[in-house]
């Protein structure tokens, strides 16, 4: 019904089928397309990602998706009560010659000049209110807990781990507080266009596509730092080399001010990987999915110390010079 909905409201045949970002995704006359389900119609959302995606084109920026025009010259289409749009992309594959850090501060720089308000992809300036609630809300589940005695080995494990998490998501807190303090944030600081959760997978596959509806519009230390975060989760006794790899080929395009600098090493301090897991374990239904989540949480109840000692040593890993760009230090760790 899918296939049909798509012949009639954009005359688009699908040929086959290529899936790409997570998106259902087909190739149609030399051109991919991407399926986006919408749960809801936000217009004024829309609006922002349709701006954003032609700004980072005019930039000259190839591999950013296009937004598709149905035949009734609307984006939006209907098919078996599920609401979608299209995007589309030539069939580019990604050079091979760039290195991830300098595409990464080339699409920073091009969408740092974009010139419209963004107000419903916009994170700017709420990274402390959303932490806060992210606290407050696994602290009062974790009181639940805590009185009605635990019962498994996951809530077990979460009773007993989250008071140290929850301290370290308060020092995340007071180091973006200080940094707002005593930071003068520079041209380099404006918001730009960056990524929900920017990682070694979101540019992979057979072609790239940089997808609008993957995006909001932050900081920039918020996408290094994610991608920072995830490759030494995966990697955490070999993630030097590339990752001071990463840093420094982003610096050498856009190098990172002491705001940019104390922005990232707040979001490191910040373990959303650990709220997280505990969030995903209280929804998951399955249990092959809450055994799954289990296992990712011990391992990272077992590994705390290596991510202190990562948090410890990150400036010197990475090669940010914190002398000096004068950047403080946290006692405890």
């Amino acid at each position: 019904m899918l296939e049909q909905a798509i012949y009639e409201n954009y005359g688009i045949q699908m040929e086959r089928q290529e899936p790409v970002g997570g998106y259902h995704a087909f190739i149609s006359r030399d051109t991919l397309f991407s399926i986006i389900p919408l749960q809801e119609i936000n217009e004024a959302d829309l609006k922002e990602r349709l701006g954003m995606s032609e700004h980072l084109k005019m930039q000259g920026d190839k591999y950013v998706s296009s937004f598709v025009m149905s035949k009734n010259q609307t984006y939006i289409s209907e098919a078996d009560g599920t609401i979608f749009l299209l995007l589309s992309n030539p069939l580019l594959k990604e050079p091979r010659d760039l290195h991830l850090g300098r595409k990464l501060a080339r699409f920073h720089i091009r969408g740092r000049s974009y010139p419209s308000q963004v107000k419903e992809c916009s994170r700017i300036g709420q990274w402390k209110g959303m932490w806060e609630q992210r606290i407050d809300q696994l602290e009062t589940v974790w009181r639940e807990k805590l009185q009605s005695h635990p019962n498994n080995e996951v809530e077990r494990i979460f009773v007993e781990s989250f008071p140290y998490y929850m301290a370290l998501g308060e020092n995340a807190i007071q180091y973006l507080v200080d940094t707002e303090i005593d930071e003068q944030p520079g041209e380099p600081d404006a918001g730009t266009v960056s990524h929900e959760r920017f990682s070694k997978q979101t540019w992979a596959g057979k072609y790239l596509v940089r997808n609008p509806f993957q995006w909001v519009f932050d900081h920039r230390s918020r996408d290094i730092s994610e991608w920072i975060r995830q490759h030494y989760l995966l990697n955490p006794h070999t993630y030097q080399p590339q990752m001071k790899d990463f840093v420094s080929h982003y610096q050498r395009t856009s190098p990172l001010t002491a705001f940019s600098a104390r922005l990232l090493y707040s979001r490191l301090l910040f373990p959303i990987h650990y709220y997280e897991t505990i969030e995903n374990y209280f929804i998951a239904g399955a249990e092959s999915k809450q055994n799954e989540l289990q296992e990712s949480l011990e391992t990272m109840i077992n590994r705390s110390h290596l991510y202190e000692a990562f948090l410890q040593s990150f400036y010197e890993a990475s090669e940010i010079p914190a002398r000096a760009l004068k950047l403080p230090k946290l006692d405890w760790l």
